[in-house]
């Protein structure tokens, strides 16, 4: 692909189709980074375990990729149909689970085993696009908060990256973009593709948390202050005694006209804050039956 750099350049320049697409993609590409930095994603990869699991993810991918090009003898077996897209399913995961930055690690890791070429082409600058921006999306809706985030994330992101970076590489060869091009570029992977968000959908949002731990992408998790404070406020709960948060919102009526027509918030059943009430009181709130005038 660097040697491609100054052609696709000068194409872009002269080729408003091959322009706009690029630049979109550089957009996603940077927004996605962007927001994984700002995360500090990359510090789960500090993790020497965190690394084993990345570079374990990718030897399966590989392994997937060797299986898929094995069955070209039988195009027209299962097999033939389903594993030529399934290798990104490992791939999926580790961008879901650590972010942006692991999905651009594995999509440089993968190409070094997949490449056809001494550097890696367009078609692997594709793929890399897609798992950065699935690490972007993998931060909301999060695959650690519902099972079908996970499936929703891969399919919008592949979505993105070949609507955008696709169609450049489709121009970028000479290609008119039409319907019948995208299919035809698709047709080989698609349902491969389909099978490993199927397959995302099986992992429960508990396998993130066991099997891929420490990431900076993890929801976090709402306390209600300190320790201290959270003792304190489970033995008023065993009292039975209502919490703040379990009060419901008090309701304004409206007071008598005879003693001025304004608008009170009744107290809460308590004996000390009625008693605060009571001396707040003015002589011009008595009933009428008092001996005070």
């Amino acid at each position: 692909m660097l040697a491609d750099l100054p052609r696709l350049w000068s194409a872009a320049s002269a080729d408003p189709v091959l322009f706009y697409s690029l630049a979109s993609a550089v957009l996603l590409a940077v927004v996605s980074l962007y927001s994984g930095l700002s995360r500090l994603d990359f510090f789960a990869l500090l993790n020497p375990r965190t690394l084993l699991r990345v570079v374990s993810a990718v030897a399966l991918a590989f392994v997937l990729r060797a299986l898929a090009e094995s069955t070209a003898a039988a195009p027209d077996s299962l097999a033939a149909l389903l594993l030529p897209g399934l290798h990104r399913l490992p791939l999926y995961v580790v961008a879901l689970a650590y972010g942006p930055t692991a999905g651009l690690l594995v999509a440089v890791l993968f190409a070094a085993f997949a490449s056809s070429t001494l550097l890696p082409g367009l078609n692997e600058a594709v793929l890399a696009l897609e798992l950065v921006v699935l690490g972007w999306l993998a931060i909301y809706p999060s695959p650690r908060a519902s099972r079908w985030a996970g499936p929703f994330d891969a399919a919008l992101a592949y979505a993105l990256a070949w609507g955008t970076a696709g169609i450049a590489m489709l121009t970028y060869q000479g290609v008119f973009v039409t319907l019948g091009a995208l299919v035809a570029l698709h047709a080989d992977v698609w349902p491969g593709v389909a099978l490993s968000c199927v397959l995302l959908a099986a992992l429960p949002p508990a396998a993130y948390r066991l099997a891929f731990p420490g990431s900076r992408l993890a929801p976090r998790q709402r306390t209600l202050g300190p320790p201290e404070t959270a003792g304190a406020l489970t033995a008023v709960r065993a009292l039975g005694a209502p919490t703040r948060t379990e009060l419901t919102p008090p309701e304004y009526v409206r007071a008598d006209e005879r003693f001025g027509a304004t608008l009170v918030q009744p107290a809460f059943e308590n004996p000390r804050v009625r008693a605060r009430v009571v001396k707040r009181l003015g002589p011009y709130a008595l009933p009428e039956d008092s001996l005070e005038r």
